[in-house]
């Protein structure tokens, strides 16, 4: 997805020594006009890359463009919906048609990468279906047993979401580049968070623990409503972690799973957590670990319905 969205906002071009011609193969002309941006009656590359643009803050969208580029009617034009229209464009996916359908609602339960580098710079701290949260991320939707990956990438981090800009970026300047977000740089944090999972009933440790959460509704995006499970009939395993599309070696013993907050319903993957610990205690290298583009962790859950 992230190199799609790349390739597509390539295709905006300026200026005649950057001429390029759009070739990409159209949509079917669509009775719903969500994602249909530009008026023109289909849904192609095009449409993603006025979206791209106005999440990045290039070119700003209004009046019926903007509305239609609310893809999920989720009430926000965000990394989501580039992620929808571009699933479209690519065939793999239909476009919702349902104002009920926000993928931020989530069928199953939110995952979400929790991460920021060396200088606390990327970060990305809550999931998508978290109500009024700032997040950055490519989540997850665990709808039961099987294989999932999170990320994080460039666009993601750097789009803007319901809650404004990601306040948790550190921009760099110099004469020739302008502004511009470097390459992640070391690690201080590198989490998997499941939200909805747990009940608060199981420390970290393999203790009991005195109930602590609520009783509620939508406890798949609400860290504070009592989940189903204790954590212990869940078996949760890294798969694999990439950095820019590359495998990333890791320790899967120095890899924690569990209650490991303790002060919400969130079942957790912990491979690096430097705010908590020292880098002895770590699944990665955290002093050679770097990205430009995109960090994704792969990992499998069983014994969830």
């Amino acid at each position: 997805m992230n190199k799609f969205i790349r390739s597509a906002v390539s295709l905006i071009c300026a200026g005649a020594a950057a001429a390029c011609t759009i070739t990409s193969v159209m949509a079917d002309k669509v009775s719903n006009v969500r994602g249909d941006v530009n008026g023109d009656g289909v849904v192609n590359v095009t449409d993603v890359a006025k979206i791209a643009a106005h999440v990045k803050g290039k070119k700003i969208l209004t009046g019926d463009s903007l509305k239609n580029a609310d893809v999920n009617f989720d009430g926000s034009v965000n990394i989501t919906d580039i992620t929808r229209i571009a699933a479209f464009v690519k065939g793999k996916k239909k476009l919702p048609s349902d104002p009920d359908s926000a993928d931020e609602r989530f069928n199953g339960y939110d995952a979400y990468l929790i991460f920021a580098d060396g200088s606390m710079n990327w970060g990305n701290w809550n999931g998508q279906g978290h109500p009024g949260a700032a997040s950055y991320g490519v989540d997850a939707d665990v709808t039961g047993n099987g294989v999932y990956t999170v990320s994080i990438t460039r666009d993601s981090i750097t789009s803007v979401d319901d809650m404004g800009k990601n306040p948790s970026l550190i921009y760099s300047t110099d004469g020739s580049k302008g502004s511009y977000l470097p390459w992640a740089n070391g690690c201080s944090i590198m989490c998997v968070d499941i939200t909805g999972l747990l009940d608060g009933t199981l420390a970290a440790d393999g203790s009991n623990l005195e109930g602590f959460l609520e009783e509620g509704q939508n406890p798949n995006i609400n860290k504070r409503v009592k989940g189903k499970y204790r954590g212990d009939e869940i078996k949760v395993e890294v798969k694999s972690i990439k950095v820019d599309d590359e495998e990333l070696w890791f320790d899967p013993n120095k890899v924690r799973y569990g209650n490991l907050d303790e002060e919400d319903n969130c079942y957790r993957i912990e491979i690096a957590n430097l705010l908590y610990g020292d880098a002895g205690d770590v699944a990665i290298n955290v002093n050679n670990f770097y990205f430009s583009d995109k960090l994704s962790v792969t990992f499998s859950i069983y014994g969830i319905d």
